[in-house]
């Protein structure tokens, strides 16, 4: 009896050993021969093309290089919580509030000394006796007249061009039907990120490209690396990393140390250490949100934004069917869960009411999409959030 109990747990450890060993080799099995890329790829692209609606206004190429891609990847964007941006825009407002005053006050203040200084003048001028000698001195007070009015309306230009990057004369109106800032007059090449998280990076380099240019009529390439490694915002938070960021972070760091150039620190795909830190002369006057709380504007106060500011920055909500866009107007309106349910920082440049949409530069290259562009219909998948205005330095 004892015997055959021995033996039957024998037996049961046996099988036991035997269930084990055929389990981890399942498991072993399965990691040695995972599911292929090309399969992943290929069940991807089927579920893009199945989930599109007939009905898109826009075409999609799934076999690109940039479907191969996860989307995290090719995106990074991680937005500050809506109760922080709208307490650092509330305080960015009152800022500028704050110096508006200050330099409304200087102004009243040296027009008041220069209307004293007229009035001296135009006193000894009514004492003088002589009549010659007083024709040459009403002759004088005129020229000097003139030379402070054209200096009064140079100072009021570049004051006007502190609020601003497109003069108000050269301004498009907002309500026209169409309006873009694409092509080699308006705007630099599109760029690659690569792998690595930083949108956000590429969008404030973008954006700073093209007002600089608008606002100087010369061109410049950004080192999007430096933004990369060295921005941090106005509290000495770093402004981003190949995981993530937010380019409010980089529009603070511009005021103060301003941008690098391309061909000094060129772009490598991941982020390091920060190679120069010092100050260069392509430096942002002052930015904020379009919106109070940073949300989505309206299509009309983007519009006017534009006008007045040139490239915007916003952000947008990227899907596989965004991934493989190529054309047309992308009208997904995948569901949100929120208005910052956004994972990718791009440029708005431009709108067309006929297309019901904006003109979108993405971070991509220019193989991807249109030429590296992709329209974007108004109010779709929550396009603009954050949207944000720069004004570049003047030379």
């Amino acid at each position: 009896m004892k015997n055959i109990k021995i033996l039957q747990n024998k037996t049961f450890l046996g099988l036991m050993i035997i269930v084990v060993f055929a389990v981890a080799s399942s498991v072993i099995l399965a990691q040695s021969n995972p599911r292929s890329a090309v399969e992943e790829l290929k069940a991807k692209n089927k579920n893009v093309v199945v989930e599109i609606k007939k009905d898109a206004k826009f075409k999609i190429d799934t076999t690109t290089e940039i479907m191969k891609l996860k989307i995290s990847e090719i995106t990074g964007l991680k937005p500050p919580s809506e109760k922080e941006l709208k307490r650092l825009e509330e305080e960015r407002r009152k800022k500028e509030e704050l110096e508006q005053k200050r330099l409304e006050k200087e102004r009243l203040a040296e027009e008041k000394r220069l209307e004293q200084e007229r009035k001296k003048r135009e006193e000894e001028i009514n004492r003088e006796n002589d009549k010659k000698k007083q024709e040459e001195m009403k002759k004088k007070e005129e020229e000097l007249r003139k030379q402070e009015d054209q200096k009064k309306n140079e100072q009021a230009k570049k004051d006007q061009m502190l609020d601003r990057n497109i003069p108000s004369n050269l301004a498009p109106s907002a309500t026209a039907a169409v309006f873009v800032l694409n092509g080699a007059k308006t705007s630099t090449p599109v760029q690659f990120q690569g792998t690595c998280g930083s949108c956000w990076a590429f969008t404030a380099a973008a954006v700073y490209e093209t007002n600089y240019f608008i606002k100087n009529q010369k061109l410049l390439r950004v080192s999007e690396q430096a933004l990369l490694d060295c921005s941090v915002d106005r509290l000495g938070k770093k402004a981003g990393s190949c995981d993530g960021g937010w380019y409010g972070g980089v529009f603070d760091y511009l005021m103060v140390k301003g941008a690098k150039t391309a061909d000094k620190i060129p772009y490598t795909g991941k982020a390091g250490s920060c190679a120069d830190n010092s100050a260069s002369k392509y430096t942002v006057i002052k930015w904020g949100y379009i919106k109070a709380n940073a949300g989505i504007p309206s299509v009309q106060e983007m519009k006017d934004a534009i006008s007045k500011y040139g490239a915007i920055a916003a952000t947008v909500k990227v899907t596989p069917a965004f991934q493989a866009y190529k054309s047309g107007i992308f009208d997904e309106h995948a569901r949100v869960s929120g208005p910052n349910d956004v994972n990718h920082a791009i440029v708005i440049v431009g709108w067309d009411d006929k297309k019901q949409a904006y003109l979108v530069k993405n971070s991509w290259g220019a193989a991807w999409g249109d030429n590296g562009y992709v329209w974007v219909e108004y109010g779709c998948n929550n396009i603009g959030y954050g949207a944000a205005w720069m004004i570049v330095a003047e030379e």
